[in-house]
């Protein structure tokens, strides 16, 4: 009985696979935040620029470039998801590596060309123990996997939760100001207006990322309790089962809304405490 996880993670390939996942996240996120940093940039420029500017064809010029912005970050906020896919992909095949599930059959294999060409583009920070040296090897490997398995979701779930509210917040901060300065200056109607539609693709875009983080907290919440309870109550499971949760895992791994790489180092520290915290209590339900 036991478990070889956090032994065999470490190994030369499997670290090869997350250095290339992490390099296409960070292409995908770094895509969407140069979006998002110029629908904040505008979201401060549309307004200086309809209180100050009194020509009315600059106006209907601003609202013109507004619509036109609208479209094409709709048509290009998805060119983004290749690289979310590709490191979906990459570490789908360290877990299930890892946790020795059978690779989806309806899932293409992985080029190794091309793991090999992501992982050299990686130049961060060394990439060690990506699960919780923590983890008793103890474990029976399959209640191992559904442990790590669980870490995964929960992880993801505070993340998004935070970062969610954190967009909501500055949502709604954002709106407060801007209407305060309208009444102020006791802008018009029209120009109200025409501001409002100018600053769309700002509220759509954000409005459309609250909703998907909700969305994906939704299905990850589903996952993270099931685990729980085969966790807590000591049930048997089988490696059928994991791999169908692992098959909810990477679909949810694909979802194109994502975290920015700043927010996820603002509570790294505190997530990680949280999951090496619920691995210890674990530890202690099995091991007692």
């Amino acid at each position: 009985m036991g478990n070889n996880i956090l032994l065999n993670q470490n190994t030369p390939e499997n670290i090869k696979l997350l250095r290339a996942s992490t390099y296409a996240y960070s292409k995908a996120k770094s895509g969407e935040n140069s979006i998002t940093i110029f629908l904040l940039f505008l979201a401060i420029a549309y307004p200086i620029c309809y209180l100050i500017i009194k020509d009315e064809n600059i106006k209907l010029g601003l609202f013109g470039c507004s619509f036109l912005l609208t479209i094409l970050v709709q048509i290009f906020s998805d060119i983004f998801k290749g690289d979310t896919s590709k490191g979906a992909n990459f570490k789908e095949e360290f877990d299930t590596t890892l946790f020795k599930l059978p690779w989806k059959s309806t899932l293409k294999k992985l080029d190794r060309r091309e793991v090999l060409h992501y992982s050299q583009q990686y130049k961060g920070p060394e990439i060690k123990d990506w699960y919780s040296p923590k983890l008793s090897p103890k474990l029976e490997h399959n209640i191992a996997v559904a442990i790590l398995q669980h870490t995964n979701t929960s992880y993801d779930i505070e993340l998004r939760k935070s970062y969610r509210m954190w967009l909501i917040y500055l949502l709604l901060g954002y709106s407060v100001v801007l209407g305060f300065i309208c009444v102020l200056l006791k802008v018009d109607a029209l120009t109200i207006f025409l501001l409002l539609f100018s600053l769309l693709s700002f509220y759509t875009d954000f409005i459309t990322r609250i909703r998907m983080h909700y969305h994906a907290i939704e299905k990850r919440e589903e996952i993270s309790k099931q685990l729980d309870t085969i966790i807590r109550n000591k049930k048997y499971v089988s490696s059928d089962e994991l791999r169908d949760i692992q098959d909810e895992i990477h679909i949810a791994r694909r979802e194109s809304v994502k975290v920015p790489y700043f927010f996820f180092r603002w509570h790294q520290k505190q997530f990680k405490k949280e999951v090496e915290e619920y691995i210890e209590e674990i530890n202690k339900i099995y091991t007692n």
